[in-house]
């Protein structure tokens, strides 16, 4: 409560208490409205309270009235053990106030204010929270709270009513003249006889202009004047009308109000004056715009955000199907949006997805419904397509293509300038039979359907891609629990030397699935790698390594194989990588000279100096790298010789063509002489064949992993092969 709004809540506790002449309607009516301007969440009355014993803390008192809290009102008319401090107000309110809240038999509320009605009784308002005023509301309400304890007098014993009634009176002239709401008393034809000073403030209107002009003159500064026609036809049936409206100030200004229009009947039943009481609510309206502002649209590109997307897509869903037409749903994202966020900084990012917003809205009817769902991800809603399914689906890729063509191209982004393209996706509509998130997901998945296509495409929804996507989602449901269900196995691959001798083994990973049986790791890994469980997995399959590069120190066929085990890029940036290695390494007690870390060009290159920051941290511990799939990325040489590389491994895309494409022998030869001018050693992978082998030692390849020396196979395998081997 502010101090403006001191003196109508007055006057409104002062109507309210003169509405009643029976005392438990007195009683409930004041504490509903005490608890509408104070922000209180309950109160209670207790009337006819006996002093207390000073040793005594609880005594149980009658409750005579209580509005908010249904266990409350349950006990009206009969006894509840309250403390005697809190209704006597014999406490230290700034002490004691908190043992007493621990005391009342609802700890839930934090807060009370004490209403003493002078000698006749309380009244205690319970809040949850401390309602945000400074005011010290005992002794603002205390000329409310005499009044009401008078009218409670005058509800018990009848002789007191003509001079409270006149007391009453002159207290409503004062309020009436000092209210900060307009007042405005009409007779009963309507004629205005009657404003206060905050009515011709808020208007414009000086007394004398505005009273006994015309009849109705009360509502006629209602803008909508068929509007206040219904106002007027209401009170001649109800007797009473509360709610919103916009009043048009003296000088041609329109400003909401918050309004109640009250008849004052007769004896007879008819009205013999209509009361108007109106607040300007302009702040108040500002601040829902904005809330509604910040709760349905997106604040970066101001576009409908999802809530009010699914709002509105229900809606035309209705109007769909009401007409029989179809409609169209277009799933949009941006292609490699992350790759530009990530380089140039997502204040980059945030720039073009604004640009996106308002190319998009261009390319849109007026009526479609244009939507940022979050990140790069827009979906466009089209109504109206017609009632032929084909003519529909032309009409949405005319405009899906108009899309696509508008966001394709050059964007000048602050200092930069990028280019981007979308990928979409299409599910058309027909009918309330089909959920606003069924038609999502299918769009959804139609989009990327468009990603698979290549990107930059516009595909419509494919039941059968459906299919693969919910059968990807069960892989990934099941991924989460892999670990937990010791359902990893590791499969190791032989690394050996131009003589056949076995140096190490590459670690490679299978997942054992219950019922779908051995899953190679082009099928899951990628999975892991999107839902972020690769970093999980990846620990595990080092900490297995490690486990068996210990477990072989016994051995002396085994004891000085290195091996090879692939850093996911994910697992690899996370900022505790090296925390978590090191802390293999002291829990298996495994010898690190032994163990290679095989990272991608991409993974290194990245983000170059974090890569060359842990690998020397790495490096300390005896742990050595190797470069994987050299040569189908962007390596740099500058960069190269920065990393504490030990090994390059060329990849086996450039080996398996070896003898029909001159490019990739080629490629394998600068490869082989680059690692022998930076002193690198180099492993050739994917080696099947005598001939690719041959062609690899003549120029100086002398390390090969592949199928012509063995393929990967469990533990108990590969120890065996290499116990016959030796």
């Amino acid at each position: 409560m502010k101090r403006d709004d001191i003196l109508p809540v007055l006057y409104d506790l002062s109507v309210t208490i003169g509405r009643e002449t029976k005392l438990k309607p007195l009683l409930t009516r004041f504490l509903q409205r005490l608890l509408y301007h104070t922000s209180y969440a309950c109160g209670f009355i207790c009337l006819d309270i006996e002093s207390c014993n000073a040793n005594d803390e609880l005594t149980a008192y009658k409750i005579d009235a209580a509005v908010g809290d249904f266990e409350i009102i349950s006990l009206i008319g009969k006894t509840m053990v309250l403390p005697c401090k809190l209704i006597h107000g014999i406490y230290d309110q700034e002490n004691e106030q908190p043992s007493l809240l621990q005391k009342l038999p609802f700890s839930y509320y934090q807060d009370f204010l004490r209403l003493p009605i002078e000698n006749i009784g309380v009244i205690i308002l319970l809040s949850f929270k401390r309602p945000e005023t400074n005011l010290p509301l005992q002794i603002v309400f205390q000329p409310i709270l005499a009044h009401l304890a008078k009218a409670i007098k005058l509800c018990r014993v009848n002789e007191a009513y003509t001079d409270e009634l006149l007391h009453h009176r002159l207290l409503l002239s004062k309020v009436f003249d000092s209210s900060y709401s307009g007042v405005a008393i009409a007779d009963a034809d309507g004629l205005t006889i009657e404003v206060n000073p905050a009515f011709t403030r808020l208007t414009g209107y000086n007394k004398d202009e505005f009273v006994g002009t015309k009849p109705q003159n009360l509502l006629n500064i209602i803008e909508d004047q068929e509007f206040a026609k219904n106002i007027w036809n209401l009170l001649k049936s109800k007797n009473h009308w509360e709610g919103e409206a916009w009043i048009r100030r003296k000088g041609g200004e329109l400003f909401p109000v918050w309004q109640l229009v009250n008849s004052i009947l007769g004896d007879n039943g008819k009205a013999t004056n209509y009361v108007s009481i109106f607040s300007d609510i302009s702040e108040q309206k500002k601040a829902e715009t904005k809330i509604h502002q910040l709760v349905y649209f997106d604040t970066l590109t101001e576009l409908p955000n999802r809530r009010l997307l699914i709002d509105k897509l229900r809606q035309a869903m209705t109007i769909v199907a009401r007409t029989k037409n179809h409609g169209a749903v277009l799933f949009i994202d941006l292609d490699d949006f992350k790759t530009l966020n990530d380089t140039k900084g997502h204040w980059v990012g945030d720039l073009l997805l604004i640009e996106v917003a308002k190319r998009l809205s261009a390319s849109v009817r007026k009526a479609d419904i244009v939507s940022r769902l979050g990140g790069d991800e827009f979906v466009v809603v089209l109504q109206n397509l017609g009632k032929d399914a084909t003519e529909a689906a032309k009409q949405a890729e005319y405009i899906a293509e108009k899309i696509r063509k508008a966001l394709s191209g050059k964007y000048v982004l602050g200092k930069y300038e990028s280019n981007s393209t979308p990928s979409i996706g299409i599910a058309l509509f027909q009918g309330e039979n089909q959920s606003v998130d069924i038609v999502l997901k299918h769009a959804d998945t139609a989009m990327y359907q468009s990603k698979r296509a290549g990107r930059n495409t516009i595909r419509f929804f494919d039941k059968e891609m459906q299919t693969l996507l919910e059968e990807r989602q069960r892989l990934a449901d099941d991924l989460e629990q892999v670990i937990e269900k010791n359902e990893l196995i590791l499969y190791f691959q032989k690394q050996v030397t131009n003589d056949n001798h076995l140096i190490g083994a590459e670690v490679l990973l299978r997942w054992k699935h219950p019922k779908r049986g051995l899953i190679a790791p082009g099928n899951f890994i990628p999975l892991a790698e999107e839902t972020g469980k690769i970093i999980s997995i990846g620990m595990w399959v080092l900490k297995q390594a490690c486990l068996q590069l210990k477990t072989w120190e016994s051995s002396p066929q085994m004891k000085n194989l290195t091996l090879a085990v692939n850093v996911s890029a994910k697992q690899f940036r996370i900022p505790d990588f090296v925390d978590q290695v090191q802390g293999i390494l002291l829990e298996t007690k495994a010898n690190p000279s032994n163990l290679k870390l095989e990272l991608t060009e991409s993974t290194i290159l990245e983000n170059v100096e974090d890569a060359i920051l842990k690998m020397n941290q790495l490096k300390q511990y005896g742990i050595s790298f190797s470069m994987d799939d050299f040569g189908t990325g962007y390596s740099s040489l500058q960069y190269l010789k920065l990393l504490p590389l030990k090994q390059l491994k060329i990849d086996q895309g450039f080996v398996r063509d070896l003898s029909i494409s001159s490019n990739d022998a080629v490629i394998v030869q600068t490869i082989i002489a680059m690692t022998k001018a930076m002193k690198l050693e180099v492993i050739a992978e994917g080696v099947e064949t005598e001939a690719q082998r041959d062609f690899l030692e003549i120029h100086g390849c002398h390390n090969f992993q592949g199928y012509l020396f063995g393929k990967p196979v469990p533990i108990e395998e590969f120890e065996r092969n290499c116990q016959i081997q030796h």
